[in-house]
């Protein structure tokens, strides 16, 4: 398995995360990063209504989301499959959460990064309640090996003792997975043999 398994998320709690965190370096194998086909919403049956898939578009710069479990679609009833995330989010909460998921991709020169959060997760201002919970949010690499997915998992209850918004953000720790460009093109050169692909020479 690849080395950095020394990456510590000894700060995720909830054991359904923590299963998914373990889930997502098991299919990694030799890769830093697990491919997108490595995932399978079947072997996490009670966790996909809590589960999200966006994909990062380079070409329009955009993320479209591709899943989005029943309790997620419950705090975001704009989100469907084939939309945009900047087609049903607020101006505010997407200038909050795009720069997040750069960041998860390494879009900005870093590299990619597991994100997980604690505390407050949603804002309700519609209902004039806040929700709390964890939210682990997760890349994963597209058919060229390029960080172009996020994989994430939100559980989060109604905090009806909060009826306005913190004014703080919740604590958000990020992990980076390093990336070092040689193994990946090594490790991009077993994959395309892997699949019967052809290799650069």
């Amino acid at each position: 398995m690849y080395r950095s398994d020394i990456i510590d998320l000894s700060h995720i709690e909830d054991p359904r995360l923590v299963r998914l965190a373990d889930y997502w370096r098991d299919k990694r194998r030799d890769r830093p990063i697990p491919y997108r086909s490595d995932i399978d919403p079947v072997d996490f049956p009670r966790l996909l209504p809590n589960v999200w898939l966006v994909h990062y578009e380079p070409e329009s710069g955009r993320f479209l989301y591709r899943l989005a479990g029943e309790e997620i679609r419950n705090v975001h009833p704009g989100i469907a499959f084939g939309r945009y995330m900047d087609e049903f989010m607020t101006s505010e909460s997407f200038a909050r959460i795009a720069p997040r998921y750069r960041t998860v991709l390494g879009l900005d020169g870093g590299d990619p990064a597991i994100m997980h959060m604690r505390g407050f997760v949603y804002r309700l201002h519609q209902h004039h309640l806040t929700a709390v919970g964890e939210r682990l949010v997760l890349p994963l690499l597209d058919g060229d090996g390029e960080p172009r997915f996020i994989f994430g998992a939100t559980l989060y209850q109604y905090d009806s003792g909060h009826q306005t918004v913190p004014a703080e953000e919740p604590p958000l720790t990020v992990t980076p997975v390093l990336l070092n460009r040689q193994e990946k093109a090594s490790v991009d050169q077993r994959h395309a043999g892997e699949i019967g692909m052809p290799q650069e020479q």
